[in-house]
């Protein structure tokens, strides 16, 4: 008999150590997302992509303004200002992007790391900073200082929703060597600040402006008006607005004018 408890001890013994442990995982955290896009009109949104995607974009901003008519198609029949730009996802909260505009050449090499969330129904939260470098390849009559080619800047960005339908954003500005051609490097301090509101997944309008707080800034503030649609990966935004620079490096210095010219911006997400 005692060899009966024996097998039974040993067989409950086997068993019970041959169990898998389990127990209940926590739900996986979903990331914050309050835009939809990188990007809203021309300043920097918390948004990231996720490890290993990779973000096209393309822009054109038409120099000649719509006040010109139909004469000049309004402003369709002008030049442009343009801007290619590729992007990759380090990590689901660090975005990398390599850009260059047509006007001066300029290149510029950004990063994008979204440092904090606060995911809660009331007044969601996220920040983010956005730092690049930018080299002007192709100025004329270049300053005999090479250095002063080279430009910097960075921003702060924090953005929110309020209720399911607004987004709104700030993102002060530092840009150093604001205007390649003064005899010193002359910084500008701007305080942008745009709200997108989202009628439903795909369409949105967004209102923009990026006033200069402190320091160099060409002769207005600018601003800007637009819509957005989502489809498929891919972002369409069409815009109007006073300032016809697509690098950010060019975009923070301000406008030469006050007049109003189509914008258009395009990327996709792969």
């Amino acid at each position: 008999m005692k060899y009966f408890v024996i097998l039974f001890l040993f067989i409950s013994f086997v068993i019970a150590h041959s169990q898998p442990s389990w127990k209940r995982e926590a739900p996986a955290e979903i990331p914050l997302q309050l835009f939809s896009s990188p990007d809203a009109l021309n300043l920097p949104t918390t948004e990231t992509l996720q490890q290993g995607d990779i973000y096209f974009h393309i822009s054109h901003k038409f120099i000649v303004p719509v006040s010109e008519g139909i004469d000049e198609l309004f402003g369709f029949d002008g030049s442009v200002y343009m801007r290619l730009g590729l992007g990759y996802g380090i990590t689901d909260d660090l975005f990398a992007q390599l850009g260059r505009s047509n006007l001066n050449g300029n290149i510029d090499l950004q990063l994008k790391w979204k440092v904090l969330e606060i995911n809660n129904d009331v007044l969601p939260l996220a920040i983010a900073v956005n730092g690049g470098v930018a080299y002007n390849s192709k100025v004329v009559n270049e300053p005999e200082d090479k250095s002063r080619l080279w430009q910097y800047y960075g921003f702060i960005i924090a953005n929110t929703m309020v209720g399911k339908s607004l987004g709104l954003g700030i993102s002060p500005g530092f840009l150093y060597n604001a205007n390649l051609f003064c005899e010193e490097p002359i910084n500008s301090w701007t305080m942008g600040a745009y709200a997108q509101y989202f009628f439903d997944e795909r369409w949105s309008v967004i209102a923009e402006a990026n006033p200069t707080l402190n320091g160099w800034r060409q002769f207005y503030n600018t601003y800007s008006l637009g819509m957005e649609i989502e489809t498929a990966g891919h972002f369409f935004k069409v815009a109007l607005s006073n300032n016809v620079y697509t690098n950010f490096s060019q975009f923070m210095t301000g406008s030469l004018d006050d007049k109003l010219h189509i914008t258009f911006l395009i990327t996709r997400v792969l």
